[in-house]
């Protein structure tokens, strides 16, 4: 909630005796407040604000987006009242902050009180070139430079205005901070015992003197100093950094050396402790040691992490960053029960400084019988500064698809599809999976982040599908007998000797032909049928990855010479079985969906076929209303047999010539996924490495198949293995 400003009109003028400042009373905010406790519930951080000072009853914020918005959040009810558009600067211990009205004009408003705000003129006494440096409580610490650049340290109040003493005259002011309200830190170069020095200096704001002044290497980076101490970072040679520590008025040190790349550390005293840390962990992409903030005795002694990350840092005891347990927003740094600095949470911007997750978008069904474009899996981070990956587990088998590691874009989202294939390019599988989100934080704030979920693929099967994958299968015998399945995507990429296939068993060398007939028996899955040396055929019924045990079908097979199936020529969803006798006759075996009797009596569709020496069940690629057939003739010649959805087939049309080269002509099914079935065909081995050759369809009965693509299998492949076809 946001309060509103009331203002008012009301002027007086103040004569000082220390230099003459002009004060005037300027608009008053209402809503004076008592301070919060640090044992209350946090209020809310303004969504995006930094830390710009901070009180015993609020905090100052600014809108990085819009460097001329503050607000002033109430620790008491966590009522945010916006400022007046400008610039202002917040106190270190204190509810006054301070608006720059003018060149040389500074309003200082008490947040605790609402009272009317007094305008502090500095040019009577200091001049228009005057730089605010610090506001320590109703103190304005300025600086001017003379006309040779020697520095002046001031401390204006309403009261008047007052130089600081103890700085050498030609001191140049080098860097300055305040960690606690009345001791500021401030280092300068000057020319002490005939050299000039890198120094530091504290000031002490009540009386105005320099209370401990010391060289510093000219590697001093950030310092501090309270009523008792004085800290400073440094680096040596090699750019390593260390904390320093010494008491004020003496000589010794406490050194520790940090550890962790190259970074630039804010040092503060609080206390017995001096704290370090490497602000901006949160939106950092690199781990850094630092990123923490650490506390350590001053007399020396073992560091505690206080803090997991830091953004912003006014004063010693406050501190917007984050931890891990808590999340992100405005802390009170406190000595706690045991007298170690305690980080306690005093407002909530609502994040979390661990790596979140904050939305994803996973389809809950993958469906790879075609090659569209799968859903995006996307996943929302609450940060982008992450590397991520997914992990997706077949449950049934282990088998897993890995996406790449990868960074959120800008929108912290990170987005992946799967294009169907396993990591070893194998068909993924029909059946439940399991989804893992794996989230590295780049800048090694807090583990990492995993997620976990499920989703089901459901590609359905296929007439050469014996891996439950929809993707086709080959089914090779070697010369042992031994009957495999190759998934038919890992051949199309490369085969190897190491590639996978699944064991059907062995004994298959009792069948002098064996077909893959698809689905004739009722299950969603293909089956295999073989005929024995008697004439006895034979039926294993498809089980998804395996094969049930057989069951005869029936003799008198051995008066076929020419068998195959996988097309459906009666229209009714089944795949058929066809064979031609060795006097011509075609006839159709139509499947039945019954395991117990997959086949129905046998008809009669054609003669003449002995002119045929391969026939091949190849589903519909010719475009028309049922599965096909083609057939090669002695001369080499292939001629399409298009399927007319009655158990009969239109009139032959010619493919082409040159088929006589092939061993095996193999109707595969839909391999590469646009809907068309496909053709595999076998050579002899002409040279090493090359076997399979794959004839894409095109749906066209004019041109059935596109030019051919050679497919490069291993010797062991070639000189081992016969197709099923």
């Amino acid at each position: 909630m946001t309060r509103a400003l009331a203002v008012t009109a009301t002027a007086v003028v103040l004569a000082l005796t220390a230099g003459t400042v002009a004060a005037t009373a300027a608009p008053a905010l209402t809503g004076a407040v008592t301070a919060g406790t640090a044992d209350q519930a946090p209020v809310s951080l303004p969504t995006g604000n930094t830390l710009r000072g901070s009180g015993p009853s609020g905090f100052l914020t600014v809108d990085p987006k819009a460097p001329d918005r503050f607000s002033w959040t109430r620790y008491a009810d966590g009522v945010t009242v916006q400022l007046p558009r400008g610039t202002y600067r917040g106190a270190v211990g204190s509810d006054v902050v301070v608006k720059t009205d003018g060149p040389t004009a500074y309003a200082l408003y008490d947040m605790a009180t609402g009272a009317a705000p007094v305008v502090i003129d500095v040019a009577p006494p200091l001049g228009a070139g005057a730089e605010l440096l610090r506001a320590a409580g109703r103190t304005l610490v300025m600086a001017t430079d003379d006309a040779a650049g020697r520095t002046s340290l001031h401390l204006v109040t309403a009261g008047g205005a007052k130089t600081v003493e103890g700085l050498p005259a030609d001191a140049r002011l080098v860097s300055y901070d305040l960690s606690v309200p009345d001791v500021l830190a401030v280092t300068y170069t000057a020319t002490v015992g005939g050299a000039v020095q890198k120094r530091l200096a504290a000031v002490d704001l009540a009386t105005g003197t320099v209370g401990d002044d010391r060289t510093v290497p000219a590697s001093t980076a950030d310092i501090s100093a309270s009523a008792t101490h004085v800290a400073w970072s440094e680096k040596d040679a090699a750019g390593r950094l260390t904390v320093v520590t010494a008491r004020r008025g003496e000589t010794a040190t406490v050194r520790t050396p940090l550890t962790g790349p190259d970074a630039v550390v804010r040092v503060d005293v609080m206390g017995d402790w001096v704290t370090y840390t490497a602000p901006g962990g949160a939106e950092a992409r690199t781990a850094n040691p630092l990123y923490a903030m650490t506390a350590r005795p001053l007399a020396g002694g073992t560091p505690v992490k206080v803090m997991d990350s830091t953004r912003a840092i006014y004063g010693s005891e406050t501190v917007q960053g984050g931890t891990l347990a808590h999340g992100e927003g405005v802390y009170r740094i406190a000595p706690g029960a045991d007298g170690r600095p305690v980080a306690t949470l005093r407002a909530s911007s609502g994040e979390g400084t661990a790596l979140g997750l904050t939305g994803q978008e996973v389809p809950a069904t993958l469906d790879f019988r075609t090659d569209r474009p799968q859903p995006a899996m996307i996943w929302y981070l609450d940060r982008g500064n992450a590397r991520v990956h997914v992990e997706l587990t077949h449950k049934a088998t282990g088998k897993r698809w890995t996406a790449p590691w990868t960074h959120p874009d800008g929108a912290r989202r990170y987005t992946t599809s799967w294009d169907g294939r396993f990591d070893d390019h194998t068909a993924a599988r029909n059946g439940a999976y399991t989804w893992k989100l794996i989230a590295e934080p780049l800048n090694g704030i807090g583990p990492d982040l995993v997620r976990t979920g499920t989703l089901t693929v459901a590609s359905g099967t296929g007439p050469h599908d014996y891996s439950d994958s929809g993707a086709p299968d080959l089914l090779v015998r070697n010369a042992s007998g031994g009957l495999s399945s190759f998934d038919f995507p890992q051949i199309l990429g490369q085969l190897t000797d190491r590639s996978e296939r699944t064991d059907l068993g062995g004994g298959w060398q009792t069948y002098d032909r064996l077909v893959a007939t698809g689905d004739v028996a009722g299950t969603p899955f293909a089956d295999v049928v073989g005929r024995d040396r008697a004439g006895v055929l034979w039926f294993y019924q498809g089980k998804g990855t395996s094969l049930a045990r057989r069951t005869q079908v029936g003799g008198g097979w051995q008066t076929y010479d020419k068998l195959t199936a996988g097309s459906d020529l009666t229209g009714d969803g089944r795949a058929d079985l066809v064979a031609a006798d060795r006097a011509g006759v075609l006839w159709l075996h139509p499947a039945t969906g019954d395991a117990a009797r997959p086949f129905a009596t046998r008809k009669r569709i054609g003669g003449g076929w002995q002119i045929y020496n391969k026939i091949t069940a190849t589903g519909n690629i010719g475009g028309g209303r049922a599965g096909d057939l083609v057939a090669r003739d002695k001369d080499g010649v292939l001629w399409l047999y298009q399927g007319r959805g009655d158990g009969t087939f239109a009139g032959r049309t010619p493919i082409g010539g040159g088929w006589q080269q092939y061993k095996e002509i193999v109707g595969i099914g839909d391999a590469d996924k646009d809907g068309r079935p496909d053709l595999l065909v076998d050579s002899p081995v002409l040279y090493r490495g090359q076997s399979l050759s794959f004839y894409k369809g095109t749906g066209d009965a004019r041109a059935p198949f596109a030019s051919r693509k050679k497919l490069w299998t291993p010797d062991t492949f070639n000189d081992q293995n016969a197709l099923v076809f």
